[in-house]
């Protein structure tokens, strides 16, 4: 019985090609879609499940109470505190300090400018607590007085094909001083997997710190993760390790409490800390799942149309069948096994297509995905297994409704009549559906695409064209003579030292928790940018009130290498003394009306106001900033602006000059232009996602409303046949059939504007900066989904009006 129904169903399938072709097509892309959106998926919720103690691991933040409900993150905290931790507490097994960076390493002439490599800092603790698995099986020695560092086997076959490297020494390409640090590579390690906000190639090693918790408050800040013995309660284990800090280094109770966030939830909740360089977000693993199961449904719903109006050719088929005594579980069963062929050759076609596109997500991702089907068998078990199921339930339906037609209306070519088909409304009603989804994702990318186009075009208050930002390094106390040479050179209009890097919008220093001038039990956070009195001319800052900072006013100098020197009384005292410059956003936040006058509560003496500048991106809001100007500023970076069309000159300028200053160092110059729209990449590739997977949920909508269309056409094909005898044209035949499908679009974008609307606000209020959602961006997405349906139906409407009526009519 089933080597024949699948004999039948190969045989019908044969015997309408066009039919199949379009079914086997929509259920192919929405199958491939599928499987490469929840590969991403699935691949980006297993990061740092595989450590073999992950739910045991803890990387500890710091929660500073700000007073008014609010509470700011920090990624670090004292490393002094997991020894104290460790020696007080059985529930700490161990602890390390652990980090990532981007490095470049000298491994011989051929490469002078080094080769980039992620590099994992850690002490030794790190053995006890991370899967760093030598490829000899022997954990390697540790060599005092040297950085020990591990590579990966990955590394080793990229650099040292067919060489021992363990016992070589290299150095890295130094951007920050002109030192260059040695490197003992003592090991060889397993490739550490790309699902792990831990990334890296290579492992540098330390040992790990002995220093005791001080009770001032003074300490190393450091990114330190804790492994805790299996089954505590991490939050029980919070309560006592706060309660415990609390009374050791005396904090106000709710001033500041340490956390601990699963290093499973790191990848996707790092928001607050700006060194991860490998980090997700769950609203667009969110998105992703949605589009995954819309596609899905979109070419299921498509499928249950075709096979649906595909039955009206087989009526009197299914009529005889029944007469000649075939049960209805047997026609359920042919039905059935007609699906299951569709979704197998779909699928079939689907894993050829994901295999050679899985390349270009993969590229799109920036890294290998860990877990995919064509690796992992465990996952293409599961998919086959929903495919089959999604391939019963599908197919379920419409072979339910077409087994149990009455063989005297089959007969007659009567389909449907006194059941839920009567109307058609649930075949509109899918379509509708199907538009809903489609105009929804539509509307969201006008969304998208709009936000992103404000975030990218909206004044920043400072000049960011023909601006070069070298990143933040130690000048050697040449940093001046260095800027003076370099405007000497063609290319260069001004220079400037400065401690601000528009990367991620950090400066040299910030206190987090000032008293509040103007609230009492609040807290605010200020950050503090030293620069040298070029800077608001080199970035073209404009000033509103007041007057710029001069080096004629000795107030107007700050000294940060003096005050370094000086105890903390005198330190606190020559600082607040120092004149400022500050954002119009900051002078209200503070509530400052007169200028020349010491701030209460925090000192310092503002003396001009600036136009609101954006020192970071525009998710955040302007936060205060202080400007103080020093003459030699070191341990900054520097901002070059470049006459307008000599960029490629300057830039080949700067390189030069600073080979003569710093030989040993990498330059590490960036445009700030690129920077910025760096800042909103994750937008973009959302924009790039919704663009692409908008144009497939039209496709297979279009596809959909074919199917109905035909269905109808096939339907009503006496009644065409009948009117044309009577006179009526092409055009009002055309506008017959094409009339209700108006409707149903139009009945969609009423239903998706309002979903749309809350969603998109919902992701829009993760900026502090942000468009509102107008009209025209709903009826632009309705239009573009009717035109669309108009051309899909008006082909098979003018197909079925030009033919000739005693085609349809010579059988009565």
């Amino acid at each position: 019985m089933i080597r024949n129904n699948f004999k039948t169903a190969w045989r019908t399938i044969v015997n309408n090609r066009a039919y199949a072709v379009i079914n086997i097509l929509g259920l192919t892309i929405g199958l491939t879609a599928a499987m490469l959106v929840f590969t991403v998926v699935i691949d980006e919720l297993s990061y740092d499940k595989f450590w073999t103690r992950a739910q045991d691991l803890y990387k500890v933040y710091q929660d500073r109470n700000m007073g008014d409900g609010f509470h700011q993150k920090a990624p670090y905290s004292p490393a002094e505190l997991g020894k104290a931790l460790k020696d007080n507490f059985p529930e700490v097994v161990q602890f390390s300090q652990i980090s990532t960076v981007k490095q470049r390493f000298r491994l011989g002439l051929e490469n002078p400018d080094g080769i980039a490599a992620r590099v994992l800092n850690a002490d030794t603790n790190a053995f006890d607590m991370l899967d760093l698995v030598p490829v000899d099986g022997r954990r390697p020695n540790f060599i005092a007085g040297q950085t020990n560092l591990l590579i990966t086997e990955r590394f080793r076959d990229t650099y040292f094909k067919d060489q021992n490297p363990v016992g070589k020494i290299i150095e890295d390409v130094p951007t920050w001083s002109n030192e260059k640090h040695t490197f003992l590579i003592t090991g060889i390690i397993k490739n550490i997997p790309e699902n792990t906000h831990l990334r890296a190639d290579v492992v540098a090693l330390t040992k790990p710190t002995n220093a005791t918790l001080s009770k001032d408050g003074s300490f190393f800040h450091s990114r330190v993760y804790y492994l805790l013995e299996p089954g505590t309660d991490p939050q029980a284990f919070t309560k006592k390790m706060n309660n415990w800090v609390r009374h050791y280094i005396e904090l106000k109770e709710g001033e500041q409490v340490y956390g601990l966030q699963p290093i499973t939830d790191v990848y996707l909740d790092s928001d607050y800390d700006s060194a991860i360089t490998a980090r997700g977000n769950r609203s667009t693993i969110y998105i992703l799942i949605g589009v995954g199961v819309l596609l899905l449904l979109i070419a299921c719903i498509n499928f249950v149309n075709l096979c649906t109006a595909q039955a009206m050719q087989r009526l009197k088929e299914t009529g005889v069948r029944k007469i000649l005594g075939a049960q209805r579980s047997q026609l359920v069963g042919q039905f059935l096994t007609e699906s299951l062929l569709f979704f197998l050759i779909s699928t079939l076609v689907a894993i050829a297509l994901y295999a050679l596109a899985l390349p270009v997500v993969e590229s799109f991702m920036d890294h290998k995905l860990e877990h995919s089907l064509l690796i992992d068998s465990r996952i293409l078990s599961i998919t086959l297994l929903l495919v089959f199921g999604v391939s019963a339930l599908t197919g379920a339906y419409p072979a339910w409704i077409l087994s149990g037609l009455k063989p005297s209306n089959t007969l007659r070519g009567k389909l449907f009549q006194g059941n839920l088909f009567s109307a058609g409304g649930l075949r509109k009603a899918l379509v509708v559906l199907q538009f809903t989804i489609a105009i929804a994702v539509l509307i969201a990318l006008l969304v998208v695409r709009h936000q992103v186009n404000y975030l990218t075009n909206k004044p920043i208050g400072y000049d960011k064209e023909s601006l070069l930002h070298i990143g933040f390094r130690n000048w050697e106390g040449k940093g001046e003579l260095f800027k003076t040479e370099l405007k000497k050179l063609p290319g260069i209009e001004a220079a400037s030292i400065a401690s601000w890097n528009p990367v991620d919008g950090n400066t040299i220093f910030s206190r987090p928790s000032f008293d509040h001038p103007q609230k009492e039990n609040e807290k605010i956070a200020i950050h503090f940018i030293v620069a040298d009195f070029d800077f608001t001319r080199t970035l073209d800052f404009k000033l509103q009130q007041g007057r710029y900072l001069d080096a004629a006013y000795g107030t107007d100098v700050f000294d940060m290498m003096a005050a370094s020197e000086m105890d903390s009384l005198e330190r606190r005292q020559y600082i607040n003394s120092r004149s400022a410059l500050i954002p119009a956003s900051t002078a209200k936040q503070l509530g400052i009306q007169k200028l020349g006058v010491t701030i209460p509560k925090l000192g310092y003496t503002p003396v001009g106001i600036l136009q609101d500048f954006h020192r970071e991106s525009l998710h955040h809001a302007l936060g205060p900033v202080f400007i103080f100007a020093e003459q030699n500023p070191d341990d900054t970076g520097m901002f070059i602006r470049a006459t307008p069309g000599m960029g490629r000159q300057a830039q080949q300028s700067l390189v030069k000059l600073s080979k003569d200053f710093y030989p040993n160092r990498l330059l590490d110059a960036q445009w700030v232009t690129d920077i910025l729209d760096k800042q909103y990449e994750a937008e973009q590739k959302q924009q790039t996602l919704f663009s692409f997977f908008s144009g497939l949920m039209l496709f297979l909508s279009a596809m959909g409303v074919f199917g109905l269309i035909l269905h109808t056409a096939q339907q009503r094909i006496k009644e065409i046949g009948i009117r044309k005898v009577l006179g009526a044209s092409v055009s009002g035949i055309v506008a017959l059939l094409s009339g209700g499908f108006i409707k149903l679009v139009l009945v969609a974008v009423v239903i998706a504007s309002p979903i749309v609307w809350w969603m998109m606000n919902k992701w829009l209020d993760d900026f502090a900066y942000r468009i509102d959602m107008e009209w025209w961006m709903f009826a632009m997405a309705g239009l573009a989904a009717l035109v669309i349906a108009l051309l899909t139906v008006s082909w098979q409407a003018i197909r079925a009006a030009l033919a000739n009526p005693v085609d349809s009519l010579r059988d009565e």
